[in-house]
């Protein structure tokens, strides 16, 4: 049962997973740097601001690299 519903789900989560393991890797998010909800909340949008550049750079890049869009 339960490995049936984990193939259902696995590719969606493994892109989830894979997000937060950058986020955890490239802006040092394995613990949380200030004390209190606000705090910590600001350095996780923080955190989701830069995951998303890096996410555009590579797009970005890999369009300039396919020769699409102007250049």
């Amino acid at each position: 049962m339960y490995s049936q519903f984990n193939k259902k789900i696995g590719a969606i989560r493994f892109k989830v997973e894979q997000a937060f393991g950058t986020m955890k890797r490239r802006f040092n998010l394995a613990r949380a740097r200030y004390f209190g909800t606000a705090k910590v909340q600001a350095q996780m949008c923080w955190a989701a601001l830069g995951m998303n550049l890096l996410k555009a750079h590579r797009k970005l890049k890999a369009m300039e690299l396919a020769g699409v869009g102007a250049p």
